[in-house]
C-alpha cells in the first residue's frame, strides 16, 4: 500500500506553525505501513479511526509487546489518553526497539500535551507530555531515525519551548537546570532526563548533571548510560568516592568487570572508613567469579588476597597469596604482599625474609626497600630503617612515602639532638626539598626554637611558593610573639600566591578577628583614661585590619567629639547608625555632634530616630526640648536683626519659622506684630499682640502696641481699653508711653 501522509503540502516550517494548534492537523504516527489518519477533532483534539485491525499487522501476535500495542491502540482510539500510554509504555518496554511502537507512543503524549495546554490551560502537564514525547523519541536509548519520528521530535520540541515561556516568559541558562531538579525531586525522571540534556546544551557541564543522569538511567537499568554519563561525571569529580563506586557497579552489572575493578579501587582509595566494608565486598566478589571462571589465574588470587588482607582477614589473604605463589613463583608482587602480609601479623623477621628474597634478584626495587625500612621501624631498628628509606629517597627524590616515613622513623629517637642531626642534614643534602626544609623547621618549631624554625620554614617557601603550612606556621610564631601585624603580612602574602586557599583566608580572619578584639580593649583603656588621640589612632588602625562594627564607630565618634572634632564625630556617628540602623545611642550622639554645631534641624532629627529606638529616654527628651528653644531663639534673633535693618519681608518669614517650631511663644507674636505695624497691617498685627498677651501676661509693651494700632484703625473704645490696661500693668508708672496713655485716655 502506498505510503500517505497527513497534510502533505505542509513544510517542516508549516508544521512549526501549527505546533500550538490542533494537532490533528500536525501530528502523524503510524502502524506498519499506513500513517494513522485522524477523523474529525473531539473534545481530545485528535483521535484515531477507522484503523483496519484485520490488517496483516493484527492477524497474529508474535509475543507479549503486539498484545499491549494493539490494546493501547484501542485505547486511544476511544479517547482514553492515559490507559493508551499505559499499554504502549508496557510494549516498549518489552520490545523497545519498535519504532512503530515508540513513535506512536509520542504522539498520544503530544497529543494529550496539546490538550492539556490548549483546552485545559495546565502548563506543566503539558510540558511533562511533551518532554514525555522527547524522551521516548531521542533519550530512551532507542532512538528513531525515520523521517516521521524526526517530525514528530522536533514537533515536541517547539511545543515544549512554547509551553515553557507560558510558565516562564524570561528564560535564562539556568532555567532548564533548576527545572530539572524540581523534575528530578518530583520523581518525574523521565522528564527531569530531558531537562538535563538541556542544561548540558546551555554549556553547564556540572559534574553533577552527569551523576543526575547516570544515577536515572540506573534507575531505568540502562547500564549502558549510566555508565557513559558516570565516567564524565568521574573526569571532573576524580576524588568523589560514592561517584567511583556507582561508575563501579554500573561497570560491573554489565560485566565489564576489569574496568569496574579500577573504579572500584579509586573509590577505596578515596573512601572513608565506614564506605570501605561496601567496596571491599565487591571487589573479593568480582575475583572470586574470576577464580570460579580460572582456579588457576595467580593474579585473582593475588588480588583476593590483598582484599582479604585489607579486609583483616589475615589469615585468608595468606591461604590465597600462597596459591598465587604456588601458581607463579617468580611473582614479585605476590612476594611483596606476602611481606606486608606477615607484617601485618607482627611476624617481622619473616616479612623481612620475604623482602629480602625480592632484593636477592631485583636490588634496586623501591618497594621492597620501602616495605623493608616500615617494617625494621616497627620492630625496633631506626638507624638501619633510615637507611632504607633515604635509598628509596636516592632512585626517587621526590618519593612522598618514603619522604613521610623517614620523618615519622626520625621522631621515635629518643635524644632530641639525634633528631635535629638528622634532620638538619637531610634539609642541608636536600636544599630544593620543599618538605625536608619544613620537616626539621616543624620539629624546630614544637620545641620552642623559634627563630631556627622560621628560617626554615621561609626555605621551604622558596622551594615551594605554595608550600600552605609554612607561611601558616610563620603566622603562629609572630602570633604567639604578638607580632600580628607581621602574621597579617605574612597570610596576605601567602594569599597573593594562593587566592583561593580557603585554609589561609581562615587563618587570616582569625587572626584579624583576634588582634581587632585585643587592640579594641587597649583602644577603649586609652578612651576611659581621656587620651582620646589616642585611642582615635588605634579605633582606625581596627578599622583597617577588621570589619568593624557599629559601636566601634560610636566610641570613635565619642573620642572626636571629646576633642571638639564634630566634623570627625559626625562622620564617625553616620557609620554607625550606616551599620546599625537600631543603635539608638549612636542617633542620640549624632544630635549632640550637630547641636554643638548649632545645626539644630539636624540635631532634633536625630534625637528623635533615637527616641523612636528609645521612647522611654527622658534625657533624649530634654535635648530635643533644648534643640527646639534653641533653634527658635536663633531663628528669633534673625528675625529681629533683620526688622532693625529694615527688610520686613525677611523678618515675616524668619518669625513664621520660629512660629513654627514653637507656637505659644508670646515674644515672637510680638515681633511679628511690629512688622505688620511697619507695612501698616494693623489687624494682623492687634492679632500677634493679642496673641502675645494670651500666652504672656506679663508682656507690658503689647498692651501699648494694641491700644496705638486700635487708635490707628479708629476703634477708640478698644483702644482706650488697651492704654488704661496699658497704664495698670506697667512697671515704670513714669516712663514717656504711660504718659501718652494717659493723655490719650483723657482725650477720648
Amino acid at each position: 500500500m502506498k505510503l500517505k501522509k497527513i497534510i502533505p503540502q505542509f513544510s517542516l516550517n508549516a508544521v512549526f506553525m501549527a505546533i500550538l494548534l490542533t494537532h490533528s492537523q500536525a501530528c502523524k504516527a503510524f502502524d506498519g505501513n499506513n500513517f494513522l489518519n485522524p477523523s474529525t477533532p473531539d473534545p481530545f483534539e485528535n483521535s484515531f479511526k477507522n484503523i483496519n485491525y484485520n490488517d496483516e499487522n493484527y492477524s497474529q501476535y508474535l509475543d507479549e509487546s503486539d498484545v499491549y500495542y494493539k490494546k493501547g491502540m484501542e485505547f486511544y482510539e476511544a479517547n482514553e489518553y492515559t490507559k493508551a500510554i499505559n499499554m504502549l509504555e508496557k510494549a516498549v518496554s518489552l520490545a523497545p526497539d519498535r519504532t512503530k511502537t515508540r513513535v506512536n507512543l509520542a504522539v498520544i503524549y503530544i497529543n494529550r500535551g496539546s490538550y492539556h495546554l490548549n483546552t485545559l490551560s495546565e502548563y506543566e502537564k503539558a510540558a511533562n507530555d511533551y518532554r514525555n514525547a522527547i524522551y521516548y523519541l531521542k533519550y530512551d536509548g532507542y532512538e528513531a531515525n525515520t523521517e516521521l519520528a524526526k517530525e514528530n521530535l522536533l514537533i515536541a520540541e517547539k511545543n515544549l519551548e512554547n509551553t515553557l515561556l507560558k510558565i516562564q516568559p524570561k528564560m535564562n541558562k539556568g532555567s532548564r537546570l533548576k527545572m530539572a531538579k524540581a523534575l528530578r525531586g518530583q520523581g518525574k525522571f523521565k522528564e527531569a532526563v530531558v531537562e538535563f540534556k538541556e542544561a548540558l546544551k546551555e554549556g553547564d557541564s556540572d559534574p553533577e548533571i552527569y551523576e543526575s543522569l547516570g544515577d536515572m538511567y540506573r534507575a531505568f537499568q540502562k547500564g549502558k548510560q549510566a555508565s557513559y554519563y558516570y565516567q564524565e561525571a568521574a573526569k571532573t569529580a576524580k576524588q568523589d568516592p560514592g561517584l567511583h563506586l556507582k561508575y563501579a557497579s554500573t561497570l560491573q552489572d554489565s560485566g565489564n568487570n576489569d574496568l569496574a575493578i579500577k573504579e572500584f579501587n579509586s573509590a577505596l582509595n578515596n573512601s572513608k572508613e565506614n564506605e570501605k566494608p561496601e567496596i571491599l565486598n565487591a571487589l573479593e566478589n568480582i575475583w572470586v567469579e574470576k577464580i570460579k571462571q580460572n582456579p588457576r589465574d595467580a593474579s585473582a588470587h593475588m588480588n583476593l588476597g590483598v582484599v582479604l588482607q585489607k579486609k583483616n582477614d589475615l589469615d585468608g589473604a595468606l591461604r590465597e597469596y600462597k596459591i598465587a605463589e604456588s601458581i607463579n613463583p617468580n611473582d614479585i608482587t605476590t612476594r611483596l604482599n606476602l611481606g606486608t602480609l606477615y607484617q601485618a601479623k607482627k611476624e617481622y623477621s619473616t616479612a623481612t625474609r620475604a623482602y629480602d628474597t625480592i632484593l636477592q634478584v631485583k636490588p634496586d626495587h623501591i618497594l621492597a626497600h620501602y616495605y623493608k625500612g616500615t617494617v625494621l621501624r616497627d620492630s625496633g631498628m631506626l638507624n638501619e630503617a633510615i637507611k632504607q628509606f633515604q635509598i628509596v629517597l636516592l632512585q626517587e627524590p621526590e618519593n612522598a612515602m618514603a619522604k613521610e616515613a623517614l620523618f615519622e622513623t626520625v621522631k621515635l629517637f629518643k635524644n632530641p639532638n639525634d633528631i635535629i642531626n638528622i634532620l638538619a642534614t637531610f634539609a642541608k643534602n636536600n636544599p630544593k626539598d620543599a618538605t625536608a626544609q619544613f620537616k626539621f623547621a616543624f620539629y624546630l618549631h614544637s620545641i620552642d626554637r623559634f627563630d631556627e624554625a622560621m628560617e626554615y620554614y621561609h626555605r621551604t617557601i622558596s622551594a615551594d611558593p605554595s608550600y600552605t603550612d609554612a607561611y601558616m606556621n610563620i603566622a603562629s610564631i609572630y602570633k604567639q610573639r604578638n607580632q600580628i601585624p607581621l602574621a597579617v603580612s605574612v597570610l596576605e602574602k601567602a594569599l597573593k600566591v594562593m587566592p583561593e586557599n580557603k585554609k589561609i583566608d581562615e587563618m587570616l580572619t582569625v587572626v584579624k578577628s583576634e588582634a581587632a578584639t585585643s587592640r579594641y580593649q587597649y583602644a577603649l583603656q586609652l578612651h576611659t583614661k581621656g587620651e582620646y588621640q589616642k585611642a582615635i589612632q588605634e579605633y582606625k588602625s581596627i578599622i583597617s585590619i577588621s570589619e568593624p562594627d557599629s559601636d566601634l564607630y560610636l566610641n570613635l565618634g565619642a573620642a572626636y567629639q571629646a576633642l571638639k572634632d564634630n566634623n570627625n564625630a559626625i562622620y564617625a556617628y553616620k557609620k554607625a547608625v550606616d551599620l546599625n540602623n537600631s543603635n539608638s545611642t549612636a542617633y542620640y550622639y549624632l544630635g549632640t555632634a550637630y547641636f554643638s554645631k548649632k545645626e539644630y534641624d539636624n540635631a532634633i532629627k536625630s534625637y528623635k530616630k533615637a527616641l523612636a529606638l528609645d521612647s522611654g529616654n527622658e534625657e533624649i527628651k530634654q535635648a530635643i526640648e533644648s534643640a527646639n528653644q534653641l533653634k527658635t531663639a536663633g531663628i528669633l534673633d534673625k528675625g529681629i536683626l533683620e526688622y532693625n535693618q529694615g527688610k520686613y519681608k525677611e523678618a515675616l518669614l524668619s518669625f513664621n519659622t520660629a512660629l513654627m517650631a514653637d507656637p505659644q511663644n508670646a515674644e515672637i507674636y510680638y515681633q511679628r506684630g511690629m512688622v505688620y505695624d511697619e507695612l501698616k497691617k494693623y489687624p494682623l498685627a492687634i492679632s500677634d499682640y493679642l496673641m502675645a498677651v494670651k500666652y504672656d501676661q506679663g508682656l507690658d509693651i503689647a498692651y501699648y502696641s494694641l491700644a496705638v494700632d486700635y487708635d490707628m484703625i479708629k476703634n477708640y473704645a478698644e483702644a482706650k481699653k488697651w492704654y488704661q490696661k496699658y497704664i495698670t500693668v506697667a512697671d515704670d508708672k513714669e516712663n514717656e508711653y504711660v504718659k501718652y496713655s494717659k493723655q490719650r485716655v483723657s482725650q477720648l
